[in-house]
Formats: structure tokens, sequence, C-alpha cells
């Protein structure tokens, strides 16, 4: 039985994914993989254990020093494989979430022996719409390598708990040590194991979480060999303790109603900063959650179900980071929200639903109906991951047009060929942000595009304050017009 579910997965999943594998690299899939020196060269593997995911790429912030050894070396391999061809690229991110759906199949069978619970869960989760940001994005392959290896190390150690076998405990610690080279979150192991323990055995047993409380602490002084102090760094913060809070809670509930009800899909959101506390809103959300809890206790019993318990925890641990990055961009004058933060939350969540929905006769075709809907919706959004130009446009209609955005849209219009929409796009940018650096660079890059390198200079000779990328463009230029001295310079 659990053979043929698994099948149905499978063939389902590739069947809703199969678009996104003709589509390019966007976004940040040019810096992570198409320009990464430590992707295509040999001799620089050992240097991918040994530097931060972004720092071959000048202009990257202190803060944003994320350490993903595990992300680098997948995207080695698909290299090997594949060359530059996205096609590999995109078949590696949609199997690694097909595994983990088969692996989230697995945790809620060891943990409640529901097999309809374990399958409805698991097929919900791969094909829920807000999972197309962590799947169609390659560089969103940290999320689902460390979902992947927390996933492992969940099932592992629940093995151990049902079966007591030690080889099990040895793999769940193995696969915390991967899920830790794989991205940050992998903090929230202890917490997840914890949640485990309590639904298996009714307690906690702290020799069984030492191993997973030491690599916890021991990740900080990781980093810090690694990556010396900037691997410390965090975001700078603006936010008092009750308004961090309250926008908290707000962008929790946010989540939440983007897991119901998933429109409008694209890798960011934003929502307004609450800086005044408004009392009735409050106590209307109040109202709401507690009314929803009355409800679920009213439908399972007294007590609420140890799967709502579950899923319920899941879902608010597994957000828990959300809470120290949704003000990391203050320039954006808003909190950031990411599709990608949701990857595992979204578990709890689909937990829930599942629940709720089971407890119903008609609960196994409205799963069906949502899987069906879902699906479509997964197959539909592809074209907006087609490549940058798409990808860009995309993002424009919701987030402010401000000159990273509109240089890059008009970077991929160049890119493409389409020469007139690139002006437009350039025209508008200089409208805005009128001899800036960021305008200079978009006209200089239009001009050697279209051929002209001698009019791109003299934008290029516009930006007073030199950076690399000025540099780099003005010697492509001068190498262009046959002045060799002058590129090398």
């Amino acid at each position: 039985m659990n053979k043929i579910f698994l099948i149905t997965l499978s063939c389902i999943c590739l069947l809703v994914y199969a678009p996104y594998l003709n589509n390019g690299f966007v976004f940040d899939d040019n810096a992570l993989v198409v320009e990464n020196p430590l992707v295509k060269s040999p001799y620089l593997l050992p240097d991918i254990f040994k530097t931060a995911l972004y720092d071959h790429w000048l202009g990257a912030q202190p803060y944003d020093r994320m350490y993903r050894p595990l992300q680098l070396l997948s995207y080695r391999l698909d290299y090997d494989l594949w060359g530059l061809k996205p096609f590999g690229f995109h078949l590696s991110n949609i199997l690694l979430h097909l595994f983990n759906s088969m692996l989230v199949f697995s945790l809620i069978w060891l943990l409640f022996k529901r097999r309809m619970l374990a399958a409805s869960t698991s097929i919900l989760f791969m094909a829920h719409p807000v999972q197309i940001s962590s799947v169609a994005y390659v560089s969103a392959r940290g999320d689902l390598l460390s979902a992947f290896f927390i996933l492992c190390c969940c099932v592992m150690f629940a093995g151990f708990l049902v079966s007591g076998k030690p080889l099990a405990y040895l793999l769940s610690v193995a696969a915390a040590l991967a899920a830790f080279l794989s991205r940050e979150n992998a903090i929230l192991i202890v917490f997840l194991l914890v949640l485990i323990s309590l639904i298996l055995e009714g307690k906690i047993r702290l020799k069984y979480l030492c191993p997973f409380i030491v690599m916890s602490l021991l990740y900080p002084v990781l980093r810090f060999f690694v990556l010396g102090a900037s691997g410390l760094s965090m975001h700078g913060d603006y936010l008092g303790v009750t308004d961090r809070l309250v926008n908290f809670l707000n962008i929790v509930c946010r989540y939440a109603l983007l897991l119901i009800w998933p429109h409008d899909l694209r890798m960011f959101h934003s929502t307004a900063i609450i800086k005044h506390l408004n009392y009735p809103v409050l106590l209307f959300g109040a109202a709401v959650f507690i009314t929803a809890l009355a409800a679920l206790k009213r439908r399972a019993g007294r007590r609420l179900s140890p799967p709502v318990r579950f899923g319920l925890s899941w879902f608010l641990v597994c957000l828990l980071p959300v809470y120290f990055f949704f003000n990391a961009y203050p320039a954006l004058g808003k909190a950031l929200m990411a599709e990608s933060w949701l990857y595992l939350p979204s578990i709890g969540f689909c937990l829930l639903f599942s629940c709720l929905c089971l407890l119903t006769r008609s609960g196994r075709i409205v799963i069906l109906s949502c899987v069906l809907v879902f699906g479509l919706i997964v197959a539909a959004n592809s074209v907006y991951w087609r490549n940058n130009v798409a990808f860009y446009e995309r993002t424009l209609r919701f987030l402010p047009a401000d000159n990273i955005l509109l240089r890059n849209l008009a970077g991929a219009y160049i890119e493409a060929g389409d020469m007139t929409k690139a002006m437009a796009v350039i025209s508008k940018l200089g409208k805005d942000y009128a001899d800036s650096p960021v305008e200079n660079m978009a006209y200089g890059q239009y001009y050697f595009a279209a051929g002209d390198p001698a009019e791109a200079l003299k934008y290029y000779r516009r930006i007073l304050k030199r950076n690399f990328f000025g540099n780099y463009s003005m010697s492509l230029c001068y190498a262009k017009l046959g002045d060799i001295n002058k590129a090398t310079e």
C-alpha cells in the first residue's frame, strides 16, 4: 500500500513540476551558479568548505554571510553532470522536493500510525503552490537540502525511539550534522526532536538530545572559525521587543493566510510594519485564534489530538527564524516575507489541514480536490520563472520599483535582445534616479551590448566611486576599442 502511494506521489510531483525543467537561471542563480568559480573549478573544491555562499560575489554584506557548503557542493555535482544546462539543476531541485515529500509521509506514519493522515499530509505538502519558490529557484537549494536532512534526522530519531536500534540514532546524528552544513535553520532540530519525543514517549530524554544540543552550541563556533567575526553578525535591529513581537504575530497570521489561500505567488512578499498598536485589531486577532482553537477542540474531543498539537507546534517552531529577519532590509520600508521561508513550516499546516478534513466523510474528496487545484496552479506558475524577464516583470508588479530591480529588468531585456524595452526601463531609471551610479551602469551596459563601446565608456566614466563592476566594464570597452593597455590598467 505504501509503495503504491509513493509511486503515485512521484508521478504527480514529476508531472506538475515538469514545465519547470525547461526554465533558465533567474535572479541570484547567475551569481551562485553561472559565474561562481567554486562551482566550476575543480581546483577550488576544498574552498567550498572554507567560504560563505556569496564570498566570491563582491558587494555581499557581512550579515549576509551564509555558510552552506553542501549547497555549493550540490551545485558542483550538478555542474559535473550537466555543465551549465539549467535542466539538470532544476531536476535536482524537483527530486529533492519529492524526497522531502516521501520523508514527510514516513515521519507522520512513524508518529501516528495513520496511513491516510500520512498520505494526505505528504501529498498536500508536495503539491502546495507555496513551495514553488523553493523548487523553481535553483538558488533556493539550501531550503530543500536543509529540509531533506532535518526530515531525515527526525525520521531516524523517531525510528530509534520506536525500535531502539542504535544505527537509526547514529544516522539521525549524521543527518543533523549535514543539515547544519546546508542551512542555518538546522538550529531548530533540537526543538523538533523534543516535539517528536513528547509524541512518542510523552517525555524528554535529555541523554538522547545531548549530541544535537552540542552541535547547536558548536555551530556558532564553526561559523566564527570559518568566516571570522562577520560569521556571527546579525541584521541591524530598530524595533523594540514589543513592536517586534506584534509584527511577528502579524506576519505569522499572513503566512497562515497565504497557505490557506495561495494567490499572487512570487518569491518575495511585504507588509507594512505595525508602528502603533491597534488594540481592536489585536483583540479581534486573539478572538479569531481562540475561536479556531476552540473549534479544533470541539471537533477532536476534550483535548487537542496529538496530530493537531504536533502540527501546530511544528508550524510555529519552524517559523521562529522569521522573528529575527522580517525587518532585515529597512530600505524596503516594509516587513519582508518570503514564500521559501514557509517550506518547513508548511508541513505543520498540511498536517493540521489533513486532520480537519479527515474528521468528515467527504474529507478525502476535499483533499483530492485541493491536490488537483494545487497541481494546476503549480504548473501554470512555471511561466513566471521561465527567465529573468518574466521573473523581474512579475516581481515589479508587487514590490516597489527600486533602482536595483529596474536595473536588473533592463539587464534582462538586454540579455534577451529586446533593446527597445531595455531603453524604456533605463529611461525610467534615469528619470527617477538621475545621474546615479545605477543609471550610468545601465546606460553603459546598454550601449556596450548595442555595439557602441565608446558611448558606453562615457557613462562608465561618470561613476565617480570606482568599484569592481565599473572597472571591469570599462576594461571590456577598452578591449573592444583595441586599447589593451588601458584595458589592462
